[in-house]
């Protein structure tokens, strides 16, 4: 409404301005030309009119006194219409008809009369003044009068009134306001009517613009305000379709997208930027129940869950930074019910901030704590036997006659291998353990270099047996991580054992080196030996799992170090990977151990 009457003003004083251009302009320009002309005129007349009086006057007889002279020049003045004044080459005035002959002295010196300097100096001269003794506008004319009858030489002046010419300007300067007054009215409010009519249409299109903001359908703009408008108006009824095109197109995938997202098993949660919920799916209100009545509000007022309002903070926290990484964690939601979170933040959208994908994997769990019992289970009811076994074989070897013959030989591979036996169900157990969290944690600062020396004393041994290089360049002044003193030592342990193994006897190299951020210490165990293929290094930390190629060799080990690793890190809080080739050398292997700094 603002921008309609601030436009419809600026019409109207535009139109005043032009009006005042069109009618004033010519106006005041033709009055002037019409004065001027006026002037002109009357100086081109009244100097007609002196020449023949002067010519009247020379030809006179000459007269007998001053006088009768006077007498004749006001008889020939009332003729004639006119003021006829004789001056003597002084400026005293001699003669003058408006004037008696007594008091003649009393005039002023008309020297300085404009028509007289220039009658001196030219001969002849106007002007167009006002008069003191007549108290009126009056045309002058002088000339030169050396030989006139009865007079001395002098100047012949005669003056006309100036009023007629003098009240038709004042006629036309005095009516033009009048005029203008009248012309600005009849000019507004015709020009009120062509606005208001275009404002009508105007308002139509405004109508039509309005509609179909609020998403009204087939609305279109009939009518043109003026032919100007035609493009406009074509502009506006092509963008009204493109837009219902577009709306029917936006609709229909809408659609589409909320069939597709709640026929999908897998709960979906989107947020803004903010974190705030703005939509789920079907299999997300099976999952929590109502969490569609919590839309705007942050994921952990809804569903009570600290772990998922952690990482859907880090995922938005992650997406301004430009990271756009997909983050998962496991969650537990009511009893017994466990779901995989995968967060995946969007990018190039304001209005979107991640999605949420929620996976069942209860199922999955389930099946895992039965493995997982099954093995504490079978680890048990192995160690009884074994331990028999074992302390058979050795009382057995203890017999001198038994020991030196092949009795001997055989006995050693029972005892050898039921030691391997009982090292792996001791593994199996601890992993159990680790795995199901069933003993508390004690995290407590640990020094690395001392822990990484402790492992190094323990391998001390086989590293002397295959006389390998062995270097350790962690710095001492590391700043101490958050663990348990003897798990860590237990994964930098298991890791140079793994070392050790794959390494070549007396050209084999390990070294270790640490660096640390702002929130975690890094320990880097690299080694020269023969790497591990690409396809197998996302399969190397779990249970049991051996590189093929070393299946058959004469390497020991259970294939449950790394795994070991990997759950310990993971309780921890930090991270374990590998990179094989090392870029460095284009061979080896290098371990990187992640553990959070202690605070």
């Amino acid at each position: 409404m603002t921008s309609a009457s601030s436009l419809k003003v600026r019409l109207l004083l535009a139109f005043g301005a032009v009006l005042i251009l069109a009618v004033a302009g010519p106006g005041l320009y033709f009055g002037r030309m019409i004065t001027e002309e006026s002037r002109t005129e009357a100086a081109t007349s009244i100097t007609r009119e002196l020449h023949t009086i002067h010519w009247t006057l020379k030809h006179l007889n000459a007269p007998a006194s001053l006088p009768t002279l006077n007498s004749n020049i006001n008889d020939l003045a009332r003729a004639s219409g006119v003021r006829i004044t004789f001056i003597e080459s002084t400026g005293r005035v001699i003669l003058d008809s408006a004037t008696p002959l007594g008091s003649i002295d009393t005039l002023d010196n008309h020297a300085s009369r404009p028509e007289v300097s220039a009658a001196r100096r030219n001969g002849s001269g106007t002007s167009i003044r006002h008069s003191g003794t007549l108290n009126s506008s009056l045309v002058y004319a002088a000339v030169q009068a050396p030989a006139l009858p009865g007079l001395p030489p002098g100047i012949l002046r005669i003056a006309a009134p100036y009023a007629r010419t003098e009240a038709f300007a004042k006629r036309l300067y005095g009516n033009t306001p009048l005029v203008l007054g009248v012309t600005f009215c009849l000019g507004f409010i015709l020009f009120s009517l062509v606005l208001r009519n275009m404002n009508r249409s105007l308002q139509a299109i405004v109508t039509v613009a309005g509609e179909l903001g609020q998403g009204a359908q087939g609305k279109r703009i009939r009518v043109s305000p003026a032919r100007e408008f035609d493009p406009l108006v074509s502009a506006f009824n092509q963008m009204a379709k493109r837009i219902e095109h577009n709306i029917a197109t936006i609709t229909t995938q809408k659609k589409e997208s909320e069939a597709i997202l709640n026929g999908m098993r897998a709960g979906v949660m989107v947020v803004d930027g903010e974190g705030k919920i703005l939509r789920g799916n079907y299999a997300l209100e099976e999952i929590f129940p109502g969490i569609h009545a919590f839309a705007g509000k942050n994921p952990l007022e809804a569903v009570l869950i600290t772990k998922l309002q952690h990482i859907c903070e880090q995922a938005l926290h992650n997406r301004e930074r430009g990271d756009f990484s997909q983050i998962s964690t496991q969650i537990e939601v009511g009893s017994g019910r466990y779901f995989e979170v995968s967060v995946v933040p969007v990018q190039g959208e304001k209005t979107l901030g991640a999605i949420l994908v929620f996976h069942d994997i209860t199922e999955i769990k389930r099946v895992e704590k039965i493995r997982r019992d099954f093995v504490a289970n079978v680890s048990h009811e192995l160690r009884t036997p074994l331990t028999s076994i074992k302390g058979y074989s050795e009382t057995l070897l203890s017999m001198p006659a038994l020991r030196d013959g092949q009795e001997g030989s055989f006995l050693n591979i029972i005892l050898r291998n039921a030691n391997n036996m009982n090292k792996m169900l001791d593994e199996l157990l601890q992993l159990s353990r680790i795995e199901a969290r069933r003993e508390a944690i004690d995290l407590r600062p640990v020094d690395v270099p001392a822990s990484i020396y402790s492992a190094w004393k323990s391998c001390e041994h086989i590293i002397a047996e295959k006389n390998i290089s062995y270097e350790n360049l962690t710095p001492r002044d590391l700043s101490k991580i958050k663990a348990n003193s003897e798990q860590a030592v237990q994964v930098f342990r298991n890791i140079l054992e793994n070392a050790v193994k794959y390494v070549a006897e007396e050209t084999g190299t390990i070294s270790v080196r640490a660096e640390e951020d702002a929130e975690s210490v890094t320990v880097t165990v690299t080694d020269n030996g023969p790497g591990i293929p690409e396809e197998d290094q996302s399969r190397i930390f779990e249970r049991f799992y051996r590189v093929e190629k070393h299946r058959n060799s004469k390497i020991s080990g259970t294939g449950l170090g790394l795994a070991i690793c990997r759950h310990i890190l993971l309780n921890h809080g930090g991270t374990i990977s590998v990179v094989s080739p090392v870029p460095e050398t284009g061979t080896g292997s290098r371990f990187v151990i992640t553990f959070p700094k202690a605070e």
